[in-house]
């Protein structure tokens, strides 16, 4: 989904090897208690799908281990947490983040290059500001850590006013990266000083108007602290996009690299329908291939025949020849 201007302001990622077992945001589906863990709060379940989730229960409840339950996905999985899910009854109301505004839908060809940078942004950890400067985003396991840097930037008026603007700035695009790369949790962002009573209060501002426009609007912000920290909160909803495109060592995982060649060699072919061509994937990526993701050969053959084939290389990145 685009902004007004024409940005990324959020994406859907939708693979293969979810269906039938992610849990997605506002999923209704049947479950079972597995174990009651009263010293963490809640209960972890079973579902229908095969996946668990967590739910939280008050102390007072009366679940028991076994007991069937209808529930809806609250929180998506993360990298080191399990979907969480709510009870569900005809009055439940859908998370938040649950539905995309009205817009238009496109349908586009395979390696299309605006989808491609709109996700590459929300891998990146550097980004300009439209008036120049630079923000930085780190995500710990602790909390989101940004930070703006001027980055050489020049602007009319005294300091106060300079910062202010650059910070204002950076609150907006914050919120799209927020809305964008799925963020929630605790979020640090370390202000341009000096501030003022006054533009710590315009710089809150801002920040909620900022996040509410985005979509995100069950938040807590406090205004900068007197060392320029504006603290954030935000309810996990969605797995972040990080957490779906790399491995735990922050690298391109085996099914992207896999599933980035395959939509090289789709677009290389249906672009040369007559001739034939070889998918050449790194070592870790054909593996993948060839064991979780072999159905998806026959997909690729359903579609384009016999003439596409697999091989395996040292290289990084996955290419696509033409073979005799």
């Amino acid at each position: 989904m685009l902004d007004d201007a024409g940005k990324p302001l959020a994406l859907h990622l939708e693979r293969w090897s979810d269906h039938g077992r992610r849990l997605v945001l506002g999923s209704q589906l049947n479950a079972r208690i597995r174990a009651l863990q009263p010293d963490q709060g809640g209960a972890f379940l079973e579902t229908e799908t095969g996946a668990e989730a967590f739910m939280r229960l008050q102390k007072a409840h009366s679940i028991t281990e076994g007991q069937a339950l209808n529930v809806i996905v609250a929180a998506e999985a993360r990298e080191d947490k399990l979907a969480r899910v709510e009870f569900f009854n005809e009055n439940s109301s859908p998370p938040d983040q649950l539905a995309w505004p009205e817009c238009v839908i496109e349908d586009v060809s395979a390696g299309n290059q605006l989808i491609a940078a709109a996700f590459d942004e929300a891998l990146s950890s550097t980004l300009t500001l439209p008036g120049g400067g630079r923000l930085r985003i780190e995500r710990t396991s602790a909390l989101t850590a940004v930070d703006v840097d001027t980055a050489g930037r020049n602007g009319k008026g005294s300091a106060a006013s300079r910062a202010l603007k650059i910070n204002l700035e950076a609150c907006g695009e914050l919120a799209r990266q927020m809305k964008l790369r799925n963020l929630g949790g605790l979020v640090v962002l370390d202000c341009v000083a000096p501030l003022n009573a006054g533009s710590r209060q315009k710089i809150k501002d801002a920040m909620k108007s900022e996040l509410k426009a985005a979509g995100l609007a069950s938040n807590t912000v406090l205004a900068p602290s007197q060392l320029g920290l504006l603290e954030l909160s935000l309810p996990w909803r969605k797995t972040p996009i990080s957490d779906r495109i790399l491995d735990s060592r922050a690298d391109t995982s085996d099914e992207t690299l896999c599933l980035e060649g395959l939509r090289m060699l789709e677009q290389t072919a249906t672009g040369n329908r007559m001739d034939k061509y070889t998918l050449e994937l790194p070592k870790r990526a054909f593996q993948w291939l060839d064991k979780t993701g072999a159905p998806l050969k026959d997909l690729v053959a359903d579609k384009y025949g016999r003439r596409l084939s697999f091989t395996a290389s040292d290289q990084p990145k996955p290419s696509v020849y033409q073979t005799a």
